[in-house]
């Protein structure tokens, strides 16, 4: 039984201060993108997101890469 992945979509997440809520936890705000190429090398991705992020009021936290995998029994 061959299992195989197969990436069908990627998605950019930039991770932004939010502020701090009620009980002092730190809050944050998530901006995705959507429709990036699944064969996007990660240092374009990061590189990418620091423009966006220089282009944010908030202070980013992180950078994420959501790759989507469908896996199927061949």
């Amino acid at each position: 039984m061959a299992i195989t992945a197969n990436t069908i979509a990627t998605d950019l997440v930039l991770v932004m201060d939010n502020g701090t809520g009620a009980s002092g936890q730190q809050l944050s705000k998530n901006r995705a993108f959507t429709k990036v190429k699944p064969d996007a090398a990660n240092a374009d991705l990061f590189a990418v997101a620091q423009d966006l992020l220089s282009l944010q009021d908030k202070t980013g936290l992180s950078v994420q890469r959501r790759d989507i995998v469908e896996i199927k029994n061949q």
